[in-house]
């Protein structure tokens, strides 16, 4: 099964990476090079929305792993949203969802991402 990957920015420096089908070992490069083209040392935050993915192998958590603690590094934020039951199950199994920031919806992230910005703007002003 094929990955569709559709990259939106959110605001300066944040973006909502929207996956869609399978997140294998046939189709995590894909993602692996779409991220590199974002992930910066401006990038303030990422967000999965893993509403339309419908499998992820261990492959792909890997990716996703990774691309937290790059982000980390970079002191960014990283969170999923819209997870399946099922692949939200295989998070739970691997005890992965406590380290990774998970929102309902789009509408909490953008609260959150309000938030971080707020914060940040405060932290230059003073």
């Amino acid at each position: 099964m094929a990955l569709d990957i559709r990259i939106t920015k959110k605001k300066d420096y944040v973006y909502s990476v929207e996956l869609k089908g399978s997140l294998d070992t046939e189709t995590y490069q894909e993602l692996e090079q779409e991220l590199k083209e974002i992930i910066n040392e401006k990038t303030k935050m990422m967000i999965f929305d893993m509403a339309p993915l419908e499998y992820i192998s261990s492959i792909g958590i890997k990716v996703v792993i990774e691309t937290k603690k790059t982000l980390a590094k970079r002191s960014a934020s990283f969170g999923m949203i819209n997870l399946q039951p099922q692949i939200k199950k295989v998070f739970e199994m691997l005890k992965i969802l406590p380290m990774v920031d998970i929102f309902q919806d789009m509408e909490e992230a953008d609260k959150y991402i309000d938030q971080m910005i707020k914060d940040e703007v405060g932290k230059k002003t003073t």
